[in-house]
């Protein structure tokens, strides 16, 4: 038995992995599972692949933490393991300020306006107006007893310049392609930092023949829970029957697989690896 060490590269893609056979989940099932009384379970899986292989397994973005911070790879057949592939997940705020308009904040709409400074654009209120954004001001407007705040958007026309409502502006179409893309694009990372769904994970082998390989991690499992019965007879000795109750919510079946139940608690922890870490840098001042 041959312990090798493996190497987690985040990136997206890896050509490489084109030369290899790719297994599915099926072909390394699950055969041993032992479960925690501090929240956490241990699964392995067992298979045979053939010369260079990659098995892609499918986690919940909320497991790979724990994946990370515990996955083991073992060859049996004198292979070794290569780099194991997933998708990285940088800060949602540095992704977005990586954008030409910055929508970290939140901003509301006549903010957003004001970012988009120097912009083509064509707005309807309700006739079309095409223009270039000079920016959003605001004033208040004293309406009966009322003081209410309104909002102007200010444009550069072919005729000059020219004010409108912005409560009056129905639709905010961007002329310059580019920007509109790149804005479409920062809404579509807000998007996918919501996005619950299971993430894909690549674990490759490299090696000769058939030979078996195991992996093993630890996940957050459902505890095991315990039943009683107590029969009582008059001509026979009082049976207690003790019973575990376990859940597999995971997405595979245990078909032959070894259980244990360890009622143990260990410490138990979760470790932020998943999520990309940069370090601040001092600015060095040139001296004048």
């Amino acid at each position: 038995m041959k312990l090798r060490m493996i190497f987690l590269l985040p990136v997206i893609t890896c050509h490489l992995l084109l030369l290899t056979r790719l297994f599915a989940a099926d072909d390394l099932p699950v055969k041993r599972v032992v479960l925690f009384t501090s929240g956490v379970g241990f699964f392995q899986r067992e298979g045979e692949v053939s010369g260079d292989a990659s098995v892609q397994l499918s986690f919940r973005t909320e497991q790979i933490n724990d994946l990370l911070k515990s996955l083991v790879l073992q060859d049996f057949g004198g292979g070794k393991i290569a780099p194991i592939v997933f998708g990285s997940r940088d800060p949602i705020e540095r992704a977005l300020k990586s954008f030409a308009i910055d929508l970290t904040d939140n901003p509301p709409l006549s903010e957003l306006l004001n970012r988009m400074r120097g912009v083509e654009a064509e707005i309807t209120a309700p006739k079309e107006i095409q223009g270039v954004i000079v920016g959003v001001e605001s004033h208040e407007q004293k309406i009966k007893e009322d003081v209410i705040r309104i909002f102007i958007l200010n444009l550069m026309t072919a005729q000059g310049l020219r004010s409108v409502p912005l409560e009056q502006v129905q639709q905010i179409r961007l002329l310059d392609a580019p920007l509109d893309n790149e804005f479409r694009t920062a809404l579509k990372v807000l998007a996918t930092s919501h996005d619950k769904q299971r993430k894909p994970v690549t674990l490759s082998f490299t090696g000769q023949g058939k030979r078996r390989v195991s992996v093993g991690y630890i996940l957050e499992a459902p505890l095991w829970k315990t039943s009683y019965r107590l029969e009582l007879s008059e001509k026979k000795p009082p049976f207690l029957q003790g019973w575990a109750i376990v859940e597999n919510t995971t997405d595979d079946d245990w078909q032959a697989v070894n259980l244990t139940l360890v009622s143990g608690r260990p410490i138990s922890f979760i470790m932020d690896l998943y999520q990309s870490l940069y370090v601040p840098r001092p600015t060095v001042v040139p001296e004048i």
